[in-house]
Formats: C-alpha cells, structure tokens, sequence
C-alpha cells in the first residue's frame, strides 16, 4: 500500500472542515470549509442533520483537495454541491474506515452476512478531562466493552456506545484509541474545541448510551448562590462550555479554592467539567 504523500499537503486548500450528508431524494453532497466558515458551517449542518467531519488526517488531506467549496449564506444556510457516489463513499471510509467492512457485509452472501452481522464490533467514545483538567478523548471499534469499562475506571474518563448514524460521523474526528491499554495517558489529549464539539453532539443524542457509572447521581440543589465568594456543592450557576455554544444550567459537584468541578443539570450523561469559580454566571433572584 502507498504511504500518503505528506509533502503536498501545503498546496491544498487550507480547509478546515467537511460537511457532508446524503439529501432527501438519496443523493450525497459534500462541501468544504475554511476556518473562517467553520462555526456558520457547523450551525448550518446541526439544522440540516447533515455530518461534519475535521480535515486533520492524512486521508482526509488527500480526499479534501477532491471536495467542491461549499458556501454559507447571510441567513445562516449552507449550501452543498452534489458529488459522485464513489467520493462520497471513499470520503465516509477516511471518516470512519470500519464502515467499509459494514458495507462489504452487506453485500456477502446471505450466511456470511449474518456471521459478519454477529461479530460486529460496536463503536464506543472514551471522554472527559484528567487530572490536570485537560480534555481527554478517543473513539474505539471493538467487541470487548469490559475492557473499555475497565479503561473508563482507570482513567476516571466517560465511555459511551455510539448507535445513530451522526454521532458515529462526529466521533470520526477524535482520534483512534488503541487497546488492550492502560493509564490515564493512554486516552490521547483533544483540543477544547473538538471535545465542546463532540459533547454539544452527544448532549441531545438519545441513542448515544453512557457505559459506565462514573457520574452517578447529581447532588442536592441549593439553588442560586447570592455571590462568586459563597459558591459551594449543589448551588446551580450557568456555565459556558464554549463561545460557540452558549451557556447552560449547571449543579456544582465539588469546589477546591477557586476551582469548580460542573456538571450540566439538564444533560446528566455528559462528563464532568471544571471552570473557575468565576467564569460562571449566577442567576438572578427570580430565576430557579
């Protein structure tokens, strides 16, 4: 097999992301983005349930340069030309390669399309922040989930099995996890932005399922603290998880000097997050 020439990678276009799907009548469209477009692009694809995917693999550098521009207009929507069944699927093989074992299943003789079906791996997501509150994540392929949940408690991270198509796509653009594995380092550190990225697409997932039980029951409420200075377990604040994504309701699990340790009350499955006591917002009096 020919190893991807890196060296050209300089002379294509300086897109950041991909925005793909396949439309109402069954016909695939794809456009890339730059960086600039990015968040317009991301926005425009959660409304029009299509899929987004980071160009931050060698396969996918390659694939891009194939990609037509897409475009955002004024009102926010994008617009994506229409391109040829072969490229969309080889760009949903860079995405996730272990879709092209699915597909070639399908298309086995009916016996050995059952045996492929049986043996099936699922796909799973190991998620959180370590102990130094860098984000931690990486997506996995594998049958042996009590080998990932053994992970999950070694380093005190989130597992989660993937079942809908968009959140398979979107974990596409963590990076692979390799196993067997062990220690908190063995889960690749993600930059702040692909992990608000992915929790934003998790969040309202019904059939992303957690795996574990680290989060367990969210504490007590107090309600709305009256100030920064008296912020203690259980008072509920507003936390940003991201310019991009706005502000949302969240219960303090624990403090240590000036440190929060969050949990967002209305998505009780997403991992634990930490902020400084005063990067959140408090509610008004009248608020509950």
């Amino acid at each position: 097999m020919a190893r991807p020439n890196l060296t050209n990678q300089k002379t294509l276009p300086a897109s950041a992301i991909i925005v793909y799907g396949i439309d109402a009548t069954g016909k695939p469209k794809a456009g890339r983005f730059p960086e600039r477009q990015a968040a317009a692009a991301k926005k425009a694809a959660r409304s029009l349930k299509l899929a987004v995917c980071n160009v931050d693999r060698p396969a996918l550098v390659e694939i891009v340069a194939k990609i037509p521009v897409g475009r955002v207009h004024d009102q926010g929507r994008a617009l994506l030309p229409y391109i040829k069944r072969s490229l969309y699927d080889e760009l949903a093989a860079a995405v996730l390669p272990a879709r092209s074992s699915a597909a070639a299943a399908t298309k086995a003789p009916p016996t050995k399309a059952m045996e492929a079906a049986k043996s099936r791996s699922k796909v799973f997501i190991l998620l959180g922040f370590d102990e130094n509150q860098k984000p931690r994540g990486a997506r996995y392929r594998t049958s042996n989930e009590e080998e990932l949940i053994k992970l999950s408690k070694e380093t005190a991270l989130n597992l989660y099995e993937l079942k809908s198509a968009d959140s398979i796509s979107l974990a596409g653009a963590l990076p692979a996890g390799k196993l067997p594995t062990t220690g908190a380092t063995s889960v690749p550190e993600i930059r702040q932005a692909l992990y608000s990225e992915v929790v934003v697409g998790i969040s309202d997932d019904a059939a992303t399922v957690p795996r574990d039980k680290l989060g367990g029951p969210l504490p007590p409420q107090k309600g709305s603290p009256e100030s920064w200075e008296i912020i203690e377990t259980g008072h509920l604040v507003i936390a940003q998880e991201s310019p991009e994504y706005g502000w949302a309701e969240a219960i303090v699990v624990d403090r240590k000097d000036g440190l929060l340790t969050l949990r967002y009350r209305d998505y009780p499955k997403l991992p634990k997050f930490y902020r400084n006591y005063r990067a959140v917002a408090l509610l008004s009096r009248g608020s509950k």
